[in-house]
């Protein structure tokens, strides 16, 4: 009988505490779409793995300072004929720095690495600092969109592109960038996910 009488209980009591939240303070509107499908991101860009390559630390010369750009896109197919356009969203760590720049030492995944024929020694290591091979401090890894140069900060969306016979090849760039004045080197490896953005 115990059982039956908690349950009870906890009725009674879910019952009374809604008496006392009847009043409307406000009011929530929830909007969204339900679609047939979106596009397919091709495998060779939806999980890939972008080679930054070696940079002497004494290229850079001060904080804002960057390296030279490394060209990637991903590209989307089987796009349906509502959407016109796409824009691609990176989340990610960003730096303690701020400035919507990805933090390097985000979680190692490099088993990638080879396929994309990268010798694991060259760019594997620790994302941390805290195994044999530290992770470079004083550096963070910046987006852009290709066409203008322009900034993608982690979590806005990037420059939208069109989307023509349902297919569209959105291009960018990733540089080191210097948040420091002083860098230490080691492994400047960090991962990001990303989202595409329709535009209809």
């Amino acid at each position: 009988m115990k059982p039956n009488m908690i349950v009870g209980a906890l009725a009674l009591t879910s019952v009374f505490m809604a008496g006392h939240l009847q009043a409307a303070d406000g009011t929530v509107h929830f909007r969204g779409e339900i679609i047939d499908s979106t596009c397919e991101v091709t495998p060779e860009t939806k999980d890939q793995v972008v080679d930054l390559g070696k940079v002497n630390r004494t290229a850079f010369s001060g904080v804002d300072d960057v390296a030279a750009p490394t060209a990637f896109s991903i590209d989307l197919t089987q796009c349906p004929e509502t959407f016109k356009s796409a824009a691609i969203r990176f989340d990610g760590n960003e730096d303690a720095h701020g400035n919507g720049n990805l933090a390097i030492g985000t979680p190692l995944d490099n088993s990638n690495d080879a396929a994309a024929g990268i010798s694991p020694s060259d760019n594997s290591g620790d994302y941390t600092g805290a195994g044999a091979v530290s992770a470079a401090k004083g550096v963070a890894i910046r987006l852009y969109n290709r066409a203008d140069n322009t900034q993608v900060k982690l979590y806005e969306n990037s420059a939208s592109t069109p989307i023509s016979n349902g297919n569209a090849s959105m291009k960018f760039m990733a540089r080191y960038i210097a948040t420091e004045t002083t860098i230490d080197p080691g492994t400047a490896n960090a991962d990001s996910q990303f989202t595409v953005e329709y535009i209809k």
